[in-house]
């Protein structure tokens, strides 16, 4: 799949602004502040219908303005356009083929993207919620019941919240009904991110070794923040078990530790809702050592990209589509080697990359894609 076209109205820096691109490689390059990183948010909306800034949709609009519009026109996928509306005070407006969608999920799997930006170090820097995030984005596209078992899990994770927070936690067959749904919608999200980063693992490691000319090795392993589920992973991995899991098995041990009386007694005392696949994370490595902690900068950032890159795989091998890679400021702090490198790996699927200097993306490959350049300070 590619985008052929983007059309802008009143989004972030933009009044107005219609654009072509390559199906190959698309280099938006110009000064900092001119809106490179606007354009590859435009797109990206139109993948899973929010900012992969996690802006709210207010701020997209440009400023003394009242609405938005974004609109793609794509190939190579299951239509041939998606616009994102947007007016202050009002709700979201989607439109896949020029026809209304009522629900978000109808969306997922059209026009799929992955997007790499200074943010994205997150997942390796920062704490948690980054990564839970990329597995969400990710599976979302992929697999239409899991933004369904994600939206059930967070309503009864909030009433449950909504219940202890009143002081009303006493009521323990309220409660138990509640965490039977808990249980059943988490096990299925737990089930399916285990899946994907053992998935993600295999083919992260295997571009970071590649990128570090096979000196270097990083790996990453699920931590579900259900105790018996991480320790039977734990069990596995030690055994060389390659077997799956059985989502009402994950059920079971999910619930069993959500009723727990000391766990419920504290949840009481403290009000709060304490365990749960909302405090999942994933264990990064780096020949052995914690990435967080022992990685350098340059390290981080090779394992960030190779993590994209392996999503892009497993999407593509998903469903059966060819994702569209969004690559913002990629080739920063990257010697030449692993700019080449980065080249050579996403060379035969659509890539947007912004940069200040078009010559950042160095010289054409003989027999290789060609590039289309795209001056920001331009097109404005």
């Amino acid at each position: 799949m590619f985008i052929k076209e983007l059309e802008l109205h009143n989004f972030r820096n933009y009044t107005s602004l219609n654009l072509e691109f390559s199906p190959s490689i698309n280099v938006i390059y110009g000064k900092n502040g001119y809106g490179k990183t606007n354009l590859l948010e435009a797109m990206f909306l139109c993948c899973i219908g929010k900012s992969f800034k996690a802006a709210k949709d207010a701020e997209l609009v440009k400023y003394n303005e009242d609405s938005f519009r974004v609109k793609t026109r794509v190939g190579g996928t299951l239509c041939n356009s998606i616009g994102v509306f947007y007016e202050k005070n009002k709700s979201k407006y989607i439109e896949i083929d020029g026809v209304y969608i009522d629900k978000i999920r109808m969306l997922f799997g059209n026009l799929i993207g992955l997007m790499f930006s200074p943010e994205s170090m997150r997942i390796v820097t920062d704490g948690p919620s980054y990564r839970r995030r990329l597995l969400d984005i990710a599976l979302c596209q992929i697999k239409k019941d899991y933004y369904y078992s994600l939206m059930m899990y967070n309503r009864f994770c909030e009433e449950k919240s909504s219940l202890l927070e009143q002081g009303r936690g006493g009521d323990r067959l309220e409660l138990e009904v509640i965490n039977e749904s808990i249980a059943s919608y988490g096990a299925v999200i737990a089930v399916d991110r285990w899946n994907f980063v053992k998935q993600l693992n295999g083919l992260a490691g295997k571009y970071y070794a590649f990128m570090t000319d096979e000196e270097e090795n990083a790996d990453m392993k699920y931590r579900p923040d259900i105790h018996f589920f991480n320790a039977a992973i734990n069990e596995k991995d030690a055994a060389g078990d390659n077997s799956g899991f059985d989502t009402e098995t994950v059920k079971d041990w999910f619930l069993k530790e959500l009723n727990d009386e000391r766990l419920m007694r504290r949840e009481r005392d403290l009000r709060k809702n304490l365990i749960g696949i909302h405090r999942d994370d994933i264990e990064m490595n780096l020949c052995g050592n914690n990435m967080r902690s022992f990685g350098s900068q340059g390290q981080k950032r090779s394992y960030a990209i190779s993590i994209t890159l392996a999503e892009m795989e497993i999407l593509k091998q998903k469903s059966g589509r060819t994702p569209v890679l969004f690559l913002d400021d990629v080739l920063s702090e990257l010697d030449n080697s692993r700019k080449r490198k980065i080249l050579e790996m996403t060379g035969n699927i659509q890539t947007f990359y912004t940069c200040t200097d078009r010559d950042m993306i160095g010289a054409p490959v003989p027999g290789g894609p060609s590039v289309n350049f795209i001056d920001v300070e331009k097109i404005r």
